[in-house]
């Protein structure tokens, strides 16, 4: 029989508890998954989301950046190109590309020019 100590520590530890945390928090990919199909998420997952997508955006800028130092603009139209299907595809990601500062930079604007010629639905843009 477990200790009164040991009971103390595990409720006042949940962390202890794996079972706890499994059925409390969702995994990075079910947060990206869900909020990429554009489902609504609790806020706390919400927030998550819109970190995980900003991250992305960030990782496209990078690449860009990279890209213009040692491609030849090859890699350049693949990174716009790749980035306008992924978001073709997950309508929540979209949402959060529209209200980000990233589309409004150069290399975004040349995202969502693509996004146009993929024909993605105009109702996924911020007028």
């Amino acid at each position: 029989m477990p200790s009164r100590l040991s009971l103390l520590h595990v409720r006042a530890n949940p962390l202890n508890d794996k079972n706890h945390l499994e059925s409390y928090y969702k995994s990075a990919a079910e947060i990206w998954q869900t909020g990429c199909a554009g489902a609504v998420l609790e806020e706390l997952d919400r927030q998550k989301f819109v970190t995980m997508a900003r991250s992305r955006f960030h990782t496209f800028q990078l690449s860009i950046s990279h890209s213009q130092i040692v491609g030849n603009g090859v890699k350049v139209d693949a990174l716009i190109r790749g980035l306008a299907l992924e978001l073709q595809t997950a309508p929540g990601l979209a949402d959060q590309w529209f209200d980000s500062e990233f589309s409004e930079d150069n290399f975004g604007l040349l995202v969502n020019a693509a996004i146009d010629q993929l024909g993605v639905a105009d109702t996924a843009k911020k007028a």
